[in-house]
């Protein structure tokens, strides 16, 4: 479904130019109604605003996608010169994609702390104004950094689930996000004979891994948050 999107300016030249600023699109971009061409007035009284309604030509990015893109790349801009931004959608997420040549490891931070602060920001600003993929999650990777974690994390769970099945003791892995716990969680459920618990610890949150004895059952067999 195609955005339709309402802006009020000066002048109609003045309402294109702000609205494509705030989308981050080209003019070519966008097709333009003029609902009102505006007025000056007589000496500044009784002068009328510009109304244009505009349509995105690309339908597979919602409002709140283009504003998140926009967004970031502001972010981006205060940090590092050289980078672009790719947008997708899905049906319930907007996937942002930065790619540069310069330190990515200022935009990541330890353990993704930055790129999860950069994630939350951008979501909130995208979405205060828009309505269009409002309920949309913003999920930003750095040069494939996410995927590269997801793989490493996968990797860790595996050899500690087998440390557990050998061992028969429980074995409690590192901290980890939100997002990195259920990267644990659908590694251990392809995992026979072991259960799991996830405890708070202050702030941060670490998953055991419990050897059952039960090795014939597919799956994890027990999950308890805490």
């Amino acid at each position: 479904m195609s955005i339709v999107i309402e802006k009020e300016g000066k002048t109609v030249s003045e309402a294109i130019i702000s609205l494509c600023e705030e989308l981050g699109l080209a003019r070519d971009e966008i097709e333009v109604e003029v609902l009102e061409e505006g007025s000056k007035g007589v000496l500044g009284i009784g002068s009328k605003n510009a109304r244009i309604r505009a349509k995105v030509k690309r339908d597979d990015v919602s409002e709140k996608g283009l504003r998140a893109k926009r967004v970031l790349e502001i972010i981006l801009g205060f940090f590092i010169s050289d980078y672009s931004v790719n947008l997708k959608e899905t049906s319930d997420r907007i996937k942002l994609e930065v790619r540069t040549s310069e330190d990515k490891g200022l935009l990541i931070g330890k353990q993704g702390e930055t790129l999860k602060a950069m994630e939350f920001l951008v979501g909130k600003i995208a979405g205060r104004v828009c309505k269009d993929g409002k309920k949309k999650r913003v999920s930003i990777d750095i040069a494939g950094y996410k995927k590269r974690r997801e793989e490493a994390i996968a990797k860790m769970v595996k050899e500690a689930a087998e440390k557990a099945r050998r061992s028969g003791k429980p074995v409690t892995l590192e901290p980890m996000s939100p997002f990195e716990r259920r990267i644990a969680y659908m590694t251990l459920k392809k995992e026979n004979g072991l259960r799991l618990e996830t405890k708070s610890e202050g702030n941060e949150k670490r998953i055991t891994i419990i050897p059952t004895g039960r090795s014939k059952n597919k799956g994890v067999n027990k999950q308890k948050e805490a």
